[in-house]
């Protein structure tokens, strides 16, 4: 089983909010049911993270279109690649992803 499949679970793709807070060392992202919805509905996180780099991307989209999750995945033991439309960020962390429900 993937990452995207055991975070997101059932949930669409479509990114609320994507934040990295680097004092606290974590990166969450919150993901909308459906493109309509004004709240979201989960929340993924990241936490413990040792290394955070982000690269956006060169043909990356209108900056007001909506983004969304193209794949999550470890590529390496503690290493961790976010694929979204616009960016590409890789972290390296010592604790475990998970997500919640929201609401």
């Amino acid at each position: 089983m993937t990452l995207t499949a055991k975070l997101l679970g059932d949930s669409s793709p479509y990114i609320y909010n994507l934040v990295y807070d680097i004092d606290v060392r974590l990166l969450f992202i919150e993901c909308l049911n459906d493109p309509s919805d004004s709240e979201p509905s989960l929340r993924i996180v990241f936490p413990e993270i040792t290394t955070y780099t982000e690269k956006n991307g060169s043909d990356a989209l209108d900056d007001e279109l909506m983004d969304d999750l193209v794949s999550m995945d470890w590529v390496g033991d503690n290493q961790v690649e976010i694929i979204t439309c616009k960016k590409e960020i890789i972290l390296e962390l010592t604790g475990k992803p998970f997500a919640e429900k929201i609401g």
